[in-house]
């Protein structure tokens, strides 16, 4: 069996949502290490890819500014896990075309077996 394509919205789903997880940790992070400030990308961010638009800022004082700050990260990272994820599988797409596809194995799975414990 072989591999033509993946589907960009499930792969881009997960990656928003795995993003998106970094970025609620990533406010508290910066706060707990005295950051001078922030960094939100927007955008393509994958190893040796960087095509993001990326917001600085200074790193929130205030509470209310704290929890906006973190509301407006997930965002982020999430839009950019989002973006990212479909690069990559446009990629894959392309490369696997090209390619003829990419080798794979098919595993079903049976059954559950139920197994009665024996009564002595």
């Amino acid at each position: 069996m072989r591999i033509l394509s993946l589907h960009v919205a499930p792969f881009a789903r997960v990656l928003a949502i795995i993003y998106g997880a970094y970025g609620i940790i990533y406010i508290p992070t910066l706060l707990l290490l005295n950051a001078k400030q922030v960094l939100l990308p927007i955008g393509v961010v994958a190893p040796s890819l960087l095509l993001s638009f990326n917001f600085r800022f200074p790193t929130p004082t205030h509470f209310l500014a704290g929890v906006l700050c973190s509301a407006f990260a997930v965002i982020c990272y999430a839009i950019t896990g989002a973006l990212t994820g479909t690069a990559a599988v446009l990629a894959f797409n392309l490369v696997a075309k090209h390619m003829g596809g990419v080798e794979a194995t098919w595993v079903k799975e049976s059954a559950p077996v139920d197994i009665a414990p024996e009564v002595i």
